[in-house]
């Protein structure tokens, strides 16, 4: 199979929920989307109760503890009269040099940032020509076919890689070869967003080749 000229930075929040634990805490903020998982792995051995709150916190959006910037949001004490966070776990930080970047608060850290939530969901048919499975997956808007490619590998079809993914166009008469670095847009599977009619979603469809050396 080609390799995409792109890395996959996009995400549907469906897949962010399912980063909820321990050893795998992905949080959203602004729609930046940071994996944690790093630092948390070296704070095992230095394990306090802020670190329990951020777990308890993983898979989710915590937009509205932080302010665009990353910078987190405080409030006055009522005991104090001082400022606090309203988010603790943003004091904690890696110990390691090699799991965090100096003088930078997870929520700005480029070593977490592995990419941003979608602009908006996709819904995609998918239609095996061979088995007459119909598959239908939500896709982000920025995917590249070869991003729908792995997601669709990962959760429906181990054997995506052999198959050929082509679509149909000139009214279903012709089929067309797919740009596997270009989005659905890019390849002329577009909708209207705008529509207030709900019209089928756009279908791609695959030809098995026969090569399980792809798969």
């Amino acid at each position: 199979m080609p390799q995409p000229l792109k890395s996959m930075r996009y995400y549907l929040m469906d897949e962010i929920v399912t980063h909820n634990r321990k050893d795998d805490c992905w949080v959203v903020i602004h729609k930046n989307v940071f994996d944690l998982t790093p630092m948390i792995k070296d704070r095992l051995d230095h394990w306090n109760r802020k670190m329990d709150y951020l777990v308890a916190h993983a898979g989710k959006d915590l937009t509205h503890l932080f302010h665009e910037n990353g910078e987190p949001r405080t409030e006055i004490s009522p005991s104090s009269g001082c400022p606090r966070v309203l988010f603790p776990p943003i004091l904690e930080v890696a110990i390691s040099e090699f799991a965090r970047t100096n003088h930078a608060m997870w929520s700005q850290d480029p070593l977490y940032h592995i990419g941003r939530i979608t602009r908006r969901p996709r819904r995609l048919r998918i239609i095996n020509s061979l088995t007459a499975k119909v598959q239908f997956m939500n896709v982000c808007d920025e995917d590249s076919i070869y991003d729908i490619q792995q997601k669709y590998k990962s959760r429906y079809n181990h054997h995506a890689g052999s198959y050929e993914w082509r679509k149909f166009s000139n009214g279903a008469k012709s089929c067309g070869i797919l740009d596997l670095n270009g989005t659905l847009d890019e390849n002329g599977l577009t909708d209207d967003e705008n529509c207030n009619v709900e019209l089928p979603p756009p279908s791609i469809w695959l030809y098995y080749t026969d090569d399980l050396t792809i798969a």
